[in-house]
């Protein structure tokens, strides 16, 4: 019998494994599918603290910069830093000072995973860091940088990780059920490729399966309440934009990212909500020509013939007020407080903060466990190698972040009373000069292109 059994395959799941392998545990994994290939694949391919939060959920932003520099520091070798550019035009929503707030209120999250100061931009920079982009009405930009990941290689780098330490997985079975024994989870029953079921036993199971947990909880008589979020992308087999790119798009408060990789170039995501099975997100008609309309804003001759599409859903967590204030959190659930002792799940988050959330689940596990051994999935590197040291940096005010949770009203209007202080500095200094813009030749030396 094995300590843990866990069920998904991709990189929440791919955490897990390594984490628990590193403590010392033997654990197994099931993944239906080719690991990495569900939601970790169809995702924006970024490693990065989520600007847009800082709208209305400060705090998740800080708890996933804070991460997602961990993440730099252990898997550097399939992460590439990505300039990109957020270019205002008159008459759009946020002007050159609210964008540039907002860019600014970014910094100290930067700092966390190694990103570097932001550059207000001038129009005639954006101009020639961005050919082609329509020139009527551009006041200028600003830039900032993320991290641009290879997210399958993320998920078969820590499924690697594990198997040398004496993990294993199981590619092509599926859970289709749980195992009961004085109603406790001691494990699950396996259906291989050729239908062939097996009962695998375990002390505790670990639900990692993303946007498909409640279905696995069910098996235990249990629901986990989703708000499913479509997220659906264009993908074109040839670079088409020299850096990444922010742009507003056709609807109001909605932006879509541009972002060039090493043979291609993604746009999107779309956001929608999803009431179907995960199985079944397809990317419609309409979300691949708003895709495209949304850019062709700004490049009038931007290809409509693209090579492929992605989508995905997002596992966002069930919770109370509009789509906008949707919170991408996480949280480890428990089920021995439900009646099925030896069941975990863990719910919500994003692929910037995969480590933290195996981390706080293998935590959970090693105290049902008994087992007093630490994670150490930041000190090694992918490879097994000693990671590079990082500046210590605080994490958010647990009591803050549970309050916030609560309160979504409040989780906004605690993130915008940051952004207003932040406007106000900058209007002071927008009125002593103190405002720098800068050239194409300064974004190059800036970003090392």
């Amino acid at each position: 019998m094995r300590d843990l059994l866990v069920i998904g395959g991709g990189i929440t799941g791919a955490g897990v494994l390594r984490d628990a392998a590193l403590r010392g545990l033997s654990a197994e994994l099931l993944e239906k599918g080719v690991p990495g290939a569900a939601t970790t694949a169809a995702s924006t391919h970024l490693i990065h603290g989520g600007i847009r939060y800082l709208l209305y959920d400060r705090l998740t932003t800080h708890a996933t910069a804070w991460d997602a520099g961990n993440i730099v520091k252990t898997a550097g070798n399939l992460l590439k830093r990505l300039p990109i550019v957020w270019p205002v035009y008159k008459g759009h929503t946020h002007g050159l000072a609210t964008v540039e707030t907002l860019v600014a209120a970014y910094e100290p999250f930067q700092r966390m995973k190694e990103g570097l100061r932001h550059l207000r931009l001038s129009a005639q920079a954006v101009r020639e860091l961005v050919p082609g982009i329509d020139p009527d009405g551009l006041q200028g930009g600003v830039s900032f940088d993320e991290w641009w990941v290879d997210a399958e290689g993320l998920v078969a780098a820590n499924l690697a990780a594990a198997e040398k330490l004496g993990a294993a997985k199981r590619v092509g079975w599926r859970a289709v059920g749980l195992l009961r024994e004085d109603g406790k989870v001691v494990g699950a029953v396996a259906e291989g490729p050729d239908g062939r079921r097996e009962e695998l036993r375990a002390k505790l199971v670990v639900n990692a399966a993303g946007p498909w947990i409640d279905p696995v909880a069910r098996m235990a008589g249990l629901t986990i309440p989703l708000r499913l979020r479509k997220g659906a992308h264009l993908v074109y087999d040839k670079p088409l934009v020299p850096v990444g790119l922010l742009l507003a798009a056709l609807d109001a408060g909605r932006f879509v990212f541009v972002i060039p990789f090493d043979g291609g170039t993604l746009v999107g995501p779309t956001d929608l909500p999803h009431n179907g099975s995960p199985d079944e997100v397809r990317a419609d008609p309409e979300e691949l020509e708003y895709l495209h309309g949304s850019v062709k804003r700004y490049f009038k001759d931007f290809p409509r013939t693209w090579t492929r599409t992605t989508a995905g859903a997002r596992p966002i967590l069930g919770q109370g007020g509009s789509e906008k204030l949707l919170s991408r959190e996480y949280q480890v659930f428990d089920h021995g407080t439900e009646g099925a002792e030896g069941l975990i799940t863990l719910g919500g988050g994003k692929m910037s903060d995969f480590r933290l959330m195996a981390k706080d689940a293998v935590d959970l596990a090693c105290a049902k466990l008994g087992v007093d051994m630490p994670c150490i999935t930041e000190a090694l590197t992918l490879d097994g190698e000693q990671a590079a040291p990082r500046p210590v940096f605080p994490r958010p005010s647990p009591m803050l972040k549970n309050f916030l949770r609560r309160h979504p009203r409040v989780r906004e209007l605690h993130a915008l009373a940051h952004l207003g202080a932040g406007l106000a500095c900058h209007t002071l200094r927008a009125l002593s000069g103190g405002l720098k813009v800068a050239d194409a030749a300064e974004f190059r030396r800036h970003y090392g292109l």
